[in-house]
């Protein structure tokens, strides 16, 4: 495993969200990504999204239960860090318990954002709470 690139990508999400000084509009930015990262986002979020197997409403937002079996806690960081560049509005939380490697991601974020995410994201849209 590169440490490096684990702690560049938790760092590249924080910074991502501690650093605005005004709240970004809730509103994808398609120019924030090259076509390659583009398809890189498509690509990683499928797999991620397939290893969903739980998932609970929260206030603001959803968490998401990963099996660390079919994606791993680096294909979620790099998710996340593709995901911030183009939606900036969201607030990414990873709970990573090491016992049993249990991954949940949650995706939150101010009045409005919670209602965004079917849109932004259909297919994560089908691994909402029912």
């Amino acid at each position: 495993m590169n440490t490096n690139f684990f702690l560049a990508a938790i760092l590249a999400i924080s910074a991502g969200n501690s650093l605005a000084t005004t709240d970004p509009p809730i509103a994808c930015n398609l120019k924030a990504l090259t076509p390659q990262q583009r398809k890189q986002l498509e690509q990683i979020g499928e797999h991620v999204i397939s290893a969903i197997t739980m998932s609970r409403d929260l206030i603001d937002g959803y968490a998401f239960r990963i099996d660390p079996a079919k994606a791993s806690l680096m294909d979620v960081t790099r998710w996340l860090d593709l995901w911030r560049r183009c939606c900036p509005f969201y607030e990414f939380r990873i709970d990573f318990h090491a016992a049993d490697a249990t991954i949940w991601l949650s995706v939150e974020g101010r009045p409005g954002v919670k209602e965004y995410i079917p849109v932004d994201s259909p297919r994560l849209a089908t691994k909402l709470p029912k």
